[in-house]
């Protein structure tokens, strides 16, 4: 990776030389050299620099912002779309930029029940919140550069390169973080068989029941470096982290929830797994067993239908595959269908969002009966797990991922947080087999694979 000194220096210099006196009243997108990384900004020492960042690895697409301007927060129990005029107000401003692609966002998340504001470990984080970064770096395949919004001057400019221009210090090879608490997997198996009652005697169709469990050792857990083995290990992925009060909630999600581009919608219905195989004959047979599931193919469906449901007020040309396919990652492999649209006129990213968070994906159907048997059964906080992630610019367009194969961090500690839909039919011991495989992302990522 790319030293993030290397190309820093330029900025300042880049900025005075264009138009010094407008930097106080517009946001300014200055190109840098093509070979600078922003994900550099990760390392060592400059990781406290980061605010948020949101990743598509395999488009060699990223953002990392650095300070912050200005903040908008949701009430508890407001409608998502309340943010749209505070978000707006927020990006108003004049911009003056080399590329379409610097052009100032938008980077937040909504908890995954916006009702509530996020307790114990989540405390700092809001029910939602949109951040505008003071330094907005984007990497956009070959390009890269920066957003400076307005008011951001030279000497803060400055004072950036020569942060990221210092040696970091070594990096800490003491013992990684260890499990110190667990969840209790027979009271786990416990709860799905009585979900999966309530399912067959109609409360609802489908509950998503998740668990957690806590590491923790002696030095802060290395942010920078776990993005890094996530970004290596699941470059498919929707990579994010957002900081709040000396907490990162960070993850490496395969679920889009809904992005904008162009007036084009997409969405994609997720859900039913099952392992890889060690061989291929085994992955293809575990692959089309999972394809032939009689419970996973119910469980799918719910989820596109939802999906579907909820675009269809808001978008023309609603159009979903009649069959899900196979959507592969390197432990787990899921049922995908992806979902097509074209937004109405008046749409916005916002307002997908609140007509499709939660999907009975990470919560269940109807979504009212199963997150009340969701707060009977588990006993933790889920605060922006299972919640949504992502950015959005000034013309309501962006994208925003389920907030899932995620870590809440805190020092030296991290909770990782995993779920499965339950179904009628399910097996307890088969439910624990799928959440022990979604812990593995984020264990692996956190502790180097040394757990």
């Amino acid at each position: 990776m790319v030293q993030s000194g290397s190309a820093l220096p330029g900025i300042a210099a880049h900025v005075a030389e264009r138009d010094p006196a407008s930097a106080s009243d517009r946001f300014h997108g200055v190109r840098l050299s093509d070979s600078f990384d922003p994900r550099a900004l990760f390392a060592g020492r400059h990781a406290h620099d980061v605010v948020a960042s949101y990743e598509r690895p395999d488009r060699g697409f990223a953002l990392v912002a650095v300070g912050v301007a200005a903040r908008v927060q949701l009430d508890p129990g407001a409608p998502i779309s309340a943010l749209r005029t505070a978000a707006s107000a927020l990006l108003a401003r004049p911009l003056a930029t080399e590329h379409h692609a610097l052009r100032p966002r938008l980077l937040g998340g909504f908890a995954f029940d916006t009702a509530r504001t996020p307790a114990g470990p989540w405390a700092g984080f809001a029910a939602g919140s949109l951040l505008l970064p003071r330094l907005l770096f984007v990497r956009d395949g070959a390009l890269s550069g920066v957003v400076l919004a307005p008011g951001v001057d030279r000497s803060e400019l400055d004072a950036l390169c020569a942060r990221a221009a210092a040696p970091a210090p070594p990096a800490d090879e003491g013992a990684p973080p260890r499990l110190v608490q667990d969840f209790d997997a027979t009271a786990w198996q416990s709860a799905v068989t009585e979900l999966a009652a309530g399912v067959r005697s109609g409360r609802y169709e489908k509950v998503v029941l998740a668990a957690t469990r806590e590491l923790g050792g002696v030095a802060p857990i290395d942010v920078g470096a776990t993005l890094a083995r996530l970004r290596s290990g699941y470059p498919h992925c929707h990579l994010f982290s957002f900081a709040h009060d000396g907490a990162t909630f960070l993850g490496a999600s395969p679920e889009l929830l809904v992005s904008v581009a162009g007036g084009a919608v997409r969405a994609l219905g997720l859900a039913g797994s099952a392992r890889r195989g060690a061989t291929p004959a085994e992955d293809d047979a575990l692959g089309d067993a999972l394809l032939a599931s009689a419970k996973d193919r119910r469980e799918h469906e719910i989820v596109v239908r939802a999906v579907r449901a909820g675009l269809a007020p808001l978008t023309d040309e609603l159009h979903a595959a009649a069959e899900p396919v196979l959507q592969r990652l390197p432990n787990i492999q899921h049922l995908a269908t992806d979902v097509r649209a074209r937004a109405r006129a008046g749409t916005d990213l916002l307002a997908l969002i609140a007509g499709l968070h939660p999907t009975p994906a990470v919560c269940g159907w109807p979504a009212d009966a199963a997150r009340r048997a969701i707060y009977e059964h588990e006993p933790f906080e889920r605060g922006w797990y299972a919640g949504t992630v992502g950015w959005l610019d000034a013309a309501g367009e962006g994208e925003f991922a389920v907030a899932l194969r995620s870590a809440l961090v805190r020092g030296p500690r991290a909770w990782l947080f995993a779920g499965a839909g339950i179904m009628g039919d399910s097996c307890p011991a088969d439910e624990l087999a799928e959440i022990e495989l979604k812990f593995r992302p984020l264990t692996g990522a956190l502790t180097g694979g040394r757990a």
